[in-house]
Formats: C-alpha cells, sequence, structure tokens
C-alpha cells in the first residue's frame, strides 16, 4: 500500500523531499535496475499532466541532484533512497488554490511488477513576493 504526503508550497518555488525504501527486513532496498516514475496531474484523469519524471536507475547510476528549475528524480542505488525535485518552471503552472495529484511508482526490472510507493497532492498558494 503507498503512503501518502499532502504538502503545500508556495506557487513558483522549488519543492524537494526525500524518502527511502526498505525491504522486508527493514534494510535499505537496492534500486538497481528499478525505473522511477513520477506523474503531476490536475486531475487523476489523463491529459492533465502537468509534468513527468523518469530516472532509469542502472549500477553505474550515482546521485546527481536535479536542477531547481526543471525538476526530477535523483536517487542512490544501493542506499535506497530517492530524492524528488519538483521544479519551479511546473509549480508556476500549479492551479490557484486547487490540489494537484501525484503519484511516485517503482517498475521492477524483467517484468516483475510495479509498485506506488508515494501518491497524494500538492496545495499551492499564491506567492506575495515579485521576482
Amino acid at each position: 500500500m503507498a503512503d501518502s504526503y499532502n504538502p503545500t508550497i508556495v506557487k513558483g518555488d522549488t519543492v524537494t523531499w526525500a524518502m527511502g525504501v526498505c525491504g522486508g527486513t527493514g534494510a535499505a532496498y537496492n534500486l538497481t535496475g528499478v525505473t522511477l516514475t513520477m506523474e503531476i496531474r490536475k486531475s487523476y484523469y489523463p491529459g492533465n499532466e502537468i509534468v513527468k519524471y523518469v530516472q532509469g536507475v542502472t549500477s553505474g547510476t550515482t546521485f546527481n541532484p536535479p536542477d531547481g528549475v526543471t525538476g526530477g528524480i535523483a536517487v542512490t542505488g544501493t542506499g535506497g533512497l530517492i530524492y524528488v525535485t519538483v521544479g519551479s518552471n511546473y509549480t508556476n503552472q500549479f492551479p490557484d488554490y486547487v490540489p494537484v495529484f501525484y503519484d511516485i511508482q517503482m517498475q521492477y526490472p524483467n517484468n516483475g511488477g510495479i509498485v506506488t510507493l508515494l501518491r497524494g497532492t500538492i496545495n499551492s498558494l499564491l506567492q506575495v513576493t515579485e521576482n
């Protein structure tokens, strides 16, 4: 079952959070071979996509933090840590005072299935300071 996280942000800001993936014994899950996908949409229905991030994790994948403008997914392959950054270019497209919907899914290698790791809504408030 997926966990939920429902942050409130300021529209146009860069948002980052981290999450850990553990196996059945509680040890950090080795993410090598998985593909991580995150979609943010204005509704649950297709066609309302604001942004989609995809990160394949190979044995040579090293942690490379995404920039704050476009965002992305970064991982520590064997450490089980996933860092998500939603870039300011995309949070600026969020509707005012209406939540957007997202989930983060992990696809196992060799057609081993898909699991939703995290899902929820992101609420946005208008910024006061003009840039």
